[in-house]
């Protein structure tokens, strides 16, 4: 259809490559690939992880305990503006 289109009209520019005689097979899009035979992960390693997650929790929530009470300290110990003189003749 589109071959019949004039380049004018918004056909094929010239110089476009010839189709193909005989059409590409269209990938299997919609197949499952088989079962895996194996475990992604085993019950000892995911435990492992789960306890090296913990610990890193642990640490971060020490740290952040940490900084808070530090930027607390800071601004606790921050000098104060100076007040304005007062003039008792006024």
């Amino acid at each position: 259809m589109v071959d019949s289109i004039p380049t004018w009209a918004g056909g094929e520019p010239e110089g476009t490559p010839q189709r193909l005689a005989t059409e590409l097979p269209t990938p299997p899009v919609n197949d499952r690939p088989p079962p895996r035979d194996t475990k992604v992960i085993t019950v000892e390693e995911q435990t492992k992880i789960e306890k090296e997650l913990a610990a890193a929790r642990e640490v971060q929530a020490k740290q952040a305990a940490q900084v808070k009470k530090a930027r607390q300290d800071m601004l606790a110990n921050q000098p104060k503006p100076p007040q304005p003189a007062q003039n008792p003749g006024n």
